[in-house]
């Protein structure tokens, strides 16, 4: 599934390669279940409790971009962008058109690519697991796990809305090269964030959220990297190109807003 000479698979092969010499690999994963564990009965109450309490005025905020972190509102806009790309680049158009035209269809592929992959990943291990959530904490306490419950009231663990944010944050920072990084953490940590304030998840649902999403849209860029979709491993860095393509339809129309010499 991973290709050769990306960041994640030098990452995996230096994990590799420190198990060999240190035996690491596999506490590293069981050293973080008993993180999110300890997380869990000890931070997860408490956090839920206090962000409850918090004024209604400062809640309202949350409330309102919880919803940020549904998946909806990329997949839909994004799958019809591949859809009306695909079909735009099977007609004879102009070379700024044809172009633009390959700019959206990589644009809407990538960022559809890696929110499918992460939601679907979640999808599974939500269902897997079956952790209750915290409607239910006063009857059956924090870590009542019942797996493979198809109810959605047992679908707690990772957070879904967490992992969204976290994959898309991910994506919109490979997209503008690395800039603006604060805004886009502030963003990621704001939606998850706002899924302990308004009730639906605990702290160790939105931290394996985070990890979940990150790891999914890593794998996903560096994919797309390595294959050159869009995007180009240059001096150890994802450098994401395909903006260029909008190039030269701007200064098409550019050109054509010129008032005509006298």
């Amino acid at each position: 599934m991973l290709a050769p000479d990306t960041f994640t698979i030098r990452w995996l092969k230096a994990v590799s390669e420190r198990h060999r010499q240190a035996k690491v690999l596999f506490w590293w994963p069981l050293w973080t279940l008993l993180g999110l564990l300890a997380i869990a009965l000890l931070l997860d109450a408490p956090v839920l409790e206090a962000l409850g309490n918090w004024p209604a005025h400062e809640r309202a905020f949350f409330d309102v971009i919880t919803d940020l972190g549904k998946s909806d509102w990329l997949l839909f806009p994004t799958l019809i962008g591949i859809i009306a790309g695909a079909i735009a680049m099977r007609m004879n158009l102009p070379y700024s058109w044809a172009w633009a035209v390959r700019g959206v269809f990589s644009l809407s592929a990538y960022v559809f690519s890696t929110i499918a992959f992460s939601g679907i990943v979640v999808q599974i291990i939500k269902r897997l697991i079956g952790r209750a959530r915290p409607m239910h904490l006063e009857e059956l306490g924090v870590l009542h796990l019942e797996p493979l419950n198809m109810h959605w009231s047992f679908h707690s663990f990772p957070s879904g809305h967490a992992t969204t944010a976290i994959a898309f944050a991910l994506a919109l920072h490979t997209l503008v090269n690395r800039r603006f990084h604060g805004w886009i953490i502030a963003f990621g940590f704001a939606i998850g964030l706002s899924r302990i304030v308004v009730g639906d998840h605990y702290l160790s649902d939105v931290l394996a959220g985070s990890f979940v999403g990150l790891a999914s849209a890593i794998l996903v860029r560096d994919y797309f990297a390595t294959r050159h979709w869009g995007m180009r491993i240059e001096n150890g860095k994802i450098n994401y190109r395909m903006f260029a393509a909008f190039k030269p339809l701007i200064r098409r129309l550019r050109r054509a807003q010129k008032p005509a010499d006298a």
